[in-house]
């Protein structure tokens, strides 16, 4: 499919600067040396059809830009699924309108908060933090004193996360702090390259 978008993308794209070319022609060369009044009348009318198709293809390109840069700013998932160690749904936190994230925890360790960057509670443990970076989430863990580790889709193995690193999230993928595991829920109808 990417290589259909790629292939149109460059069709239009020799469309409007073909379109171009032939409005310059048209508008320096054609219509000052076009003296009878048939003739003037249609080269002038080929020339705003020509300007019309421009238009329209310009147009598309900035609408494709527009929709490049929302899908940048938009999280691929819908929300995140905090899950206690009795496999029970503690709290569901929608990403929506999110870029950025932490995951703390209480200090006895049993307790597992997903909060807000701008806000965060000073009581509690810091294991990481999540950002929105061009519509990929990517997670930074802070300490290695307490354990965070990252189970990557079917693997039956959960890597212990180092300190500092960055790791990309995927759907399928999910976080363990201490006894409780965070499941990401990806969005249904988002278009990606």
């Amino acid at each position: 499919m990417k290589t259909n978008q790629i292939a149109g993308r460059c069709v239009l794209a020799c469309v409007f600067v073909y379109l171009l070319i032939q409005i310059y022609y048209l508008s320096n060369y054609i219509v000052p040396s076009a003296t009878k009044e048939p003739w003037r009348d249609f080269v002038c009318l080929f020339l705003i059809q020509s300007v019309f198709f421009a238009v329209c293809i310009f147009a598309v390109f900035i609408f494709l830009f527009l929709q490049l840069i929302k899908r940048e700013n938009t999280s691929p998932f819908d929300a995140l699924l905090l899950v206690n160690s009795e496999g029970k749904i503690k709290r569901e936190v929608l990403l929506s309108d999110k870029h950025s994230f932490l995951i703390t925890g209480a200090k006895n360790g049993r307790d597992v908060f997903i909060e807000s960057i701008h806000d965060p509670d000073s009581d509690r443990y810091l294991y990481g933090v999540c950002n929105l970076v061009n519509g990929r989430w990517y997670f930074e863990t802070m300490t290695a004193s307490r354990p965070i580790g990252l189970k990557r889709g079917n693997e039956n193995v959960i890597y212990r996360l180092k300190e500092g690193m960055l790791y990309q999230l995927d759907a399928s993928d999910v976080i363990y702090a201490d006894t409780c595991k965070i499941v990401i829920r990806e969005q249904k109808n988002i278009w990606r390259d």
